[in-house]
């Protein structure tokens, strides 16, 4: 065989591969653009619903206060805003699907991915988008775009391939993570009862430039309130976080409903606002019978569940003597 026969064989050799390869990931979209995924003008931005079964997210964008809106309810957590921003505009195609493998896989996304609508300021849809599971494999998340009908592998290049979590369903995922903030003379009364310990638990009244101090037992008024240590202890509710969201939040909720908490906190403001706070006691995974000394479960409003670290209660957590002279 000569030298241009070899040549001539490779050639054909090549192409049948190029031909196979080609059919082998063929899919029915026209082209393999990211524009099925991303959002060019981010600034159009209004509303992100995000659902999956019956969890559902609703993020909604004050442009006037330049923040976000968790439920219409709760300020957005800007770094997590930040992040799907990020997702939406710098997703990239990184594999396509194989043909053989497409209906099954958008009927799976179908009927068990998380669907993400994006709407712009006079409420249109802007983009629709469905997005599936991580391929650890192939290096990617499926996303699938029902109106054009088509499904990828894509992530964000040099960054990550998992972009499950960036649209997430759980609500907390999305707060501002602040349990109090608030400034000591936005305080009207707070409420600390130790289910279990009731003869440490109080009520605070503050009025003007006094304050009441009762045993939440029995009402008694406790005399030699110490000032100063009021105006102190007001000050702790000013920057108070939690450290994390947590999983499965609905079963957890409402397990935690039915326990008796550690301690709870219910906060009432200048303008009538209350919030209530449940802590709950986290048992150690090491230990039998012992619990986690670093961190506690919180219920807010008995809606939704975070972690918190003890380090960050330790200054609210005080019990009526700390208060008498």
């Amino acid at each position: 065989m000569n030298k241009t026969q070899k040549i001539t064989i490779s050639f054909f050799f090549l192409l049948i591969v190029s031909v196979g390869l080609y059919y082998f990931f063929k899919s029915d979209n026209k082209n393999m653009t990211s524009e099925l995924f991303i959002v060019k003008d981010t600034a159009d931005i209004a509303k992100i619903i995000i659902s999956q079964d019956s969890g559902k997210v609703i993020l909604t964008r004050n442009k006037e206060l330049h923040n976000w809106i968790v439920d219409n309810k709760y300020p957005g957590n800007k770094k997590a805003i930040k992040k799907l921003y990020q997702t939406l505009t710098e997703v990239r195609i990184s594999k396509p699907v194989l043909h053989s493998k497409k209906d099954s896989l958008m009927k799976n996304i179908q009927s068990n991915g998380k669907k993400v609508e994006i709407y712009n300021s006079d409420n249109r849809l802007i983009k629709r988008i469905m997005v599936g599971s991580f391929q650890k494999q192939l290096e990617g998340t499926y996303l699938y775009n029902p109106k054009e009908k088509s499904i990828f592998i894509v992530n964000i290049p040099g960054l990550e391939n998992d972009l499950n979590y960036r649209y997430n369903i759980n609500p907390v995922y999305w707060l501002k993570p602040e349990i109090f903030s608030y400034r000591p003379n936005d305080i009207k009364e707070i409420v600390l009862n130790y289910p279990e310990k009731p003869s440490k638990s109080f009520k605070l009244k503050i009025l003007k430039d006094t304050a009441y101090l009762n045993h939440l037992s029995n009402n008694a008024t406790v005399k030699n309130l110490n000032l100063l240590k009021v105006g102190s202890y007001l000050s702790y509710f000013l920057n108070v976080k939690f450290a994390s969201e947590t999983n499965d939040t609905e079963k957890l909720r409402n397990k935690l409903l039915n326990k008796i908490p550690y301690a709870e906190i219910t906060v009432i403001d200048i303008n009538q606002h209350t919030k209530n706070i449940k802590l709950f006691q986290i048992k150690s995974g090491s230990e039998f019978g012992k619990y986690d000394l670093n961190k506690l479960h919180a219920l807010i409003n008995d809606k939704d569940v975070v972690i918190v670290k003890y380090v960050d209660f330790d200054l609210i957590l005080k019990d009526i003597y700390y208060f008498v002279n």
